[in-house]
């Protein structure tokens, strides 16, 4: 959303809710992760190692015999941090994921096929042959890791976690949102594999007819409206919502509803996925659900995020340097007064902090317009816009009378944010994360609307690579919470990457 040019008087404090801390992690889970990682590691050098003496040392295949040389033994050394960080990125080593079967074979079989490829692919780029001097050698390496990566994870680290890890850690206690087949097909799930750790301790639905009956063996305590009352009564942990063809609004709105608990809550379908179609979701026992969560991320994460912000706005300020000074030059040319625009913005958590923008209005302009926009878009209302250049509807001013020529050509290319990296520098923003509201627009807030203020805001997001102004005010709240859960610097990367195009389209700039 554009700004107007005075600081608003009426603020709110976006956070007087707390969330309840998250459920402490066993002592054991360091353990298990690097007995885990350890495993992977092994596997790699027996599956490569292996497949190499199968092929030249076996004299099962015709051809000179070869030794393993000190060569194949560095590559594999090398490829360990590789090798262990695609586990990561497949949840290999979530706790979660390795106590269960299905989940975590999956997992396996995408790790050990990419890191096969990325072996072809480096030996390509490097010019090198090692591990596939012959084809078989790399089939041989696949089916080798692939065998014992499964047989070590799912017979011996699986059954250390159950009985160690999670034998020494209490269930989860879940509420169930919809006590129909799928609610059913979710408990069900539950009770089948003990490795998610979860309990189902309540129902509820809006089915009055439903309402203090049970659902094989757990009560159906209330609607949706009674969450709070209920998660406090049954002490729950989280809250999965297990209602299809809601439709996106319908979803929405009973998220709304769910947040008023406070708790966790995840969603037992695929629907969601439509409007972020390339988040990764967590599955359980092969059900994909996708959930917000109810805190900033891992500390480790958090620190890689701000080093990659460092290093990003450092860079791209000492890239463009020169650009600021021709900016600056052109604001003074069109319009009298300061380069810069400096305003107060609602940061992580809803900590002030003031927002460095170039210039890009006429000094002195009534911020009413601004207002009343702000409050009929968070609100849903028609905002009777649409793209003067396809006809097609919008979510953003698109003739604001307050701004300068030149001021135009800044927002269409946008290039006035190229400031705020300054802010990342301060820490005060991220290169990548939810838009910081104007305090002012937090009076039109919905409760599950202020979720978005649990990240550092950022220069760019999820929500400016979607759609940017053809991407209702709801959807782009949506948006900024998957990418709040789902975080990772692959998608920081992704994201990045997928901005460059969007701002050279100038597509949904105004």
């Amino acid at each position: 959303m554009r700004e107007p040019n005075e600081r608003p008087a009426d603020q709110l404090d976006p956070t007087e809710e707390t969330l309840p801390p998250r459920l402490q992690n066993a002592p054991s889970e360091w353990k298990l992760v690097i007995g885990a990682m350890v495993a992977d590691a092994a596997v790699l050098f027996a599956g490569f190692l292996g497949a190499h003496w199968m092929r030249f040392s076996t004299g099962l295949f015709p051809g000179s015999p070869a030794s393993i040389r000190l060569e194949h033994v560095t590559t594999l050394v090398l490829l360990i941090p590789v090798w262990i960080l695609i586990h990561g990125m497949n949840g290999l080593y979530r706790p979660r994921v390795i106590a269960t079967f299905l989940d975590q074979a999956v997992g396996i079989l995408k790790a050990v096929t990419l890191g096969c490829l990325l072996v072809l692919a480096l030996g390509f780029v490097t010019r090198t042959n090692y591990f596939f001097e012959k084809r078989l050698v790399l089939g041989f390496a696949w089916t080798f890791t692939l065998l014992l990566s499964s047989g070590v994870r799912l017979l011996l680290v699986r059954r250390i976690c159950l009985d160690r890890h999670l034998g020494g850690m209490r269930l989860k206690r879940i509420i169930v949102v919809g006590a129909g087949v799928e609610g059913r097909g979710f408990l069900e799930r539950t009770r089948t594999n003990v490795g998610l750790n979860y309990e189902v301790v309540a129902f509820v639905d809006d089915d009055p007819a439903k309402l203090g009956t049970e659902l094989d063996g757990v009560a159906i305590k209330g609607t949706v409206d009674d969450l709070p009352k209920v998660s406090q009564e049954v002490r729950a942990d989280q809250v999965f919502v297990a209602i299809p063809s809601l439709g996106q609004a319908g979803t929405l709105a009973l998220m709304s509803r769910c947040m008023h608990a406070q708790l966790p809550v995840r969603h037992v379908n695929d629907l969601l996925h439509l409007i972020v179609s390339d988040t990764q979701v967590e599955t359980v026992d092969g059900v994909p659900t996708y959930g917000i969560r109810s805190d900033g991320g891992p500390p480790l994460g958090m620190f890689i995020k701000r080093a990659f912000d460092l290093v990003v706005s450092v860079s791209l300020l000492l890239l463009f340097s020169p650009l600021f000074l021709f900016i600056a030059l052109m604001i003074k040319v069109f319009s009298p007064g300061p380069v810069m625009f400096k305003q107060v913005r609602a940061g992580q958590f809803g900590r002030e902090f003031t927002m460095c923008k170039f210039r890009t209005m006429r000094l002195e302009t009534d911020d009413s317009i601004h207002r009343d926009y702000a409050s009929r878009l968070i609100t849903g209302q028609d905002l009777h816009l649409s793209d003067h250049r396809s006809d097609t509807q919008v979510f953003k001013m698109t003739r604001d009378p307050r701004v300068t020529p030149f001021g135009w050509v800044l927002r269409r290319t946008s290039l006035d944010e190229l400031p705020q990296l300054l802010n990342v520098v301060a820490g005060e923003m991220s290169i990548v994360g939810p838009r910081p509201p104007i305090f002012y627009e937090l009076n039109h807030y919905k409760e599950w609307h202020r979720k978005r203020l649990r990240a550092k805001p950022g220069l760019t997001g999820l929500w400016q690579v979607s759609g940017r102004s053809s991407v209702p005010f709801d959807e782009m709240v949506l948006l900024d919470l998957y990418y709040i859960d789902h975080w990772s610097l692959k998608t920081d990367l992704e994201i990045l990457f997928r901005t460059i195009p969007a701002v050279l389209s100038g597509e949904g700039a105004y």
